[in-house]
């Protein structure tokens, strides 16, 4: 056992040896530190090049994007949708499962005005409610698409970035809810690392490429799912 002197002599001898350790430890960092500043070098037009890209796993296109100006949905639009609520337009996707890219910023002030449902290459892409195909569309922002007046006459559906159509689809074929009118893809301007359905409902007080989009998202309230 230590005697009281003896506690008191180890004691002090400990907190010398903590003190130069603080103290060395102080100077192996000033050192470090003004060598790390010495070999910093900011990275170069080279070596930024070979830095890996960054990963979006959201598609950043410009489809829909057509108004920078936030159109309020009319108590019209409510009712009509609240009585005929829509279909997630991709097989197996729940409603639950949806996010808000409707009010996502583009470039230019921009904003997005579609739903992205994002799925795997291939999946099929339903008929959100009954319908018309009123156009086949291939262009250089949304690819492949198609456009569908819904039952109504009131409303026109936008699907794009499709990988391809499904087989007996033409212009002027009435379709029902829940049909294969495609299949999930990255055409147009999409990341191919991220293939999605850009969905947009437009009410269509316009050309039906052009009307006014509106925010449907909250009414899509049925399970993707084939029609049998």
């Amino acid at each position: 056992m230590f005697q009281r002197a003896e506690l008191e002599r180890f004691c002090e001898h400990c907190n010398r040896v903590a003190r130069s350790a603080r103290v060395a430890a102080t100077l192996f960092c000033l050192v470090i530190g003004a060598t790390a500043c010495v070999n910093f070098r900011a990275p170069t037009e080279a070596t930024a090049k070979r830095m890996p890209p960054v990963v979006v796993t959201r598609p950043d296109g410009d489809v829909g994007s057509v108004r920078p100006d936030m159109r309020p949905m009319l108590p019209s639009d409510s009712a009509y949708f609240r009585a005929h609520p829509l279909m997630v337009p991709v097989e197996g996707v729940q409603p639950s499962e949806l996010t808000d890219t409707y009010h996502a910023a583009r470039s230019g002030g921009r904003i997005h005005m579609a739903t992205d449902i994002m799925a795997m290459r291939g999946t099929p892409v339903l008929a959100a409610a009954n319908g018309r195909i009123i156009k086949l569309a291939n262009s250089g922002a949304g690819g492949i698409g198609i456009y569908i007046a819904d039952a109504s006459g009131r409303y026109v559906h936008y699907y794009a970035h499709l990988m391809g159509y499904a087989p007996n689809v033409v212009e002027g074929l009435q379709v029902q809810e829940g049909d294969v009118i495609g299949f999930v893809g990255s055409t147009g301007n999409a990341s191919p690392d991220a293939p999605h359905l850009h969905f947009q409902v437009t009410r269509s007080d316009a050309n039906y490429w052009n009307g006014t989009p509106i925010d449907v998202r909250g009414f899509i309230t049925k399970p993707g799912r084939m029609r049998n």
